[in-house]
């Protein structure tokens, strides 16, 4: 949490904006203390300054060329593989270089599972596709696919240089309220480009959107989904696909018709995310998340961070109608209502004591749980 934007009140336990002496939950003072350097964040690396994985790592004895004997393997007489960027469950992403053009790229190289017909093949062919064909700025790039001897296959994307939304919420806490609106509205346009190529995201979250000097990047589109032309939406009954703490409620049910909406309720979500630091659901499992996405409200995040203005908040819970009818019909006008509540002053006005009486209450506790993807 930024020790200069935001204070966490010791009566309530939720953040508050540094200059806020009383707490507009209690209605207590918030004495001030002084704040020792030890407690600040370490200044961060580049992310594509990974330690390289020891030599007896899980991901070097697997059968694959191991990650680091890959260093300096130039594919298909183009792609140079220097060093590493990251590294998951299934594969890595390298920080290499397109030799003839002297352009450094990222390349992505699924390790696992890339059995002929396997999940991890198909979202990996899927992601090729989706950021190959969209073509936005706000959409990392891809511009090559290709396999390595041994059949594994490699994507060769745009190197990004900054970190992603979740690292930077992380170590810093909720973003200033404008910049939380640019990131969002960037992410808003990266959505309307794929929903115009008839493309639903499906996972949207803090991991994939990625900050930039130029700008917030929307990433990974390996579960994304063709909009039916007809129906304009996605037919798969039965599948929860997703982030459970983004999914809407369609998608929490499992309905086969889930269309571009379901991510604007993900946005709204991220927005949320963003402001305040906190989900809007949180659970100690799957299920009982569940039956709260399906069942509850969210409380509205100025009661949380009172800074937030009424036509700010607005935005968040018209995103996030229970009915995809009640939410907004396209990420553009989403993106225009974000925009211009962006351009408000900050909200100042007191809860009143009725809202919070009948309001779901966060404890210090709720701030803490998490649930696997």
């Amino acid at each position: 949490m930024s020790q200069e934007r935001f204070i966490r009140c010791p009566h309530c336990g939720l953040p508050h904006e540094a200059s806020a002496t009383e707490c507009p939950i209690e209605g207590k003072a918030i004495e001030r203390k002084p704040v020792s350097k030890k407690l600040q964040p370490p200044p961060s690396s580049p992310v594509w300054k990974t330690p390289i994985p020891d030599p007896d790592s899980e991901i070097d004895n697997d059968p694959s060329p191991s990650v680091t004997r890959l260093f300096g393997m130039v594919l298909d007489d183009k792609y140079r593989i220097d060093e590493l960027i990251g590294k998951g469950g299934m594969g890595v992403v390298y920080r290499g270089e397109h030799q003839r053009l002297k352009k450094p790229v990222a390349i992505k190289v699924l390790l696992r599972g890339h059995e002929e017909g396997s999940v991890a093949q198909r979202r990996f062919e899927r992601e090729a596709r989706a950021a190959g064909g969209l073509g936005h700025p706000n959409i990392c790039q891809a511009f090559d696919i290709g396999n390595l001897p041994d059949g594994s296959p490699y994507l060769v994307m745009e190197l990004l240089e900054g970190r992603t939304l979740a690292d930077r919420l992380a170590i810093e806490g909720p973003l200033p309220l404008e910049e939380a609106c640019d990131v969002l509205a960037d992410v808003l346009s990266a959505l309307h480009a794929a929903h115009e190529g008839s493309i639903v995201h499906r996972d949207l979250k803090p991991d994939n959107v990625f900050l930039t000097p130029k700008g917030a990047k929307l990433l990974d589109f390996g579960v994304s989904r063709k909009i039916d032309e007809n129906t304009m939406r996605v037919t798969r009954t039965g599948a929860v696909v997703g982030t459970p703490s983004y999914l809407a409620p369609e998608q929490a049910r499992g309905d086969g018709d889930v269309d571009r909406r379901a991510d604007l309720w993900a946005a709204g979500v991220l927005l949320y995310e963003t402001l305040t630091g906190m989900l809007p659901f949180t659970a100690s499992n799957y299920n009982a998340l569940l039956v709260k996405i399906l069942t509850r409200k969210p409380t509205p995040p100025s009661h949380i961070r009172p800074a937030i203005s009424p036509e700010l908040e607005q935005v968040i819970l018209k995103a996030m109608a229970f009915e995809r009818d009640d939410r907004f019909a396209d990420a553009a006008t989403m993106r225009e209502a974000l925009l211009e509540a962006r351009a408000q002053p900050p909200g100042v006005a007191p809860i009143p004591s009725e809202i919070l009486e009948r309001s779901e209450r966060f404890t210090r506790e709720d701030t803490h749980e998490t649930l696997d993807d």
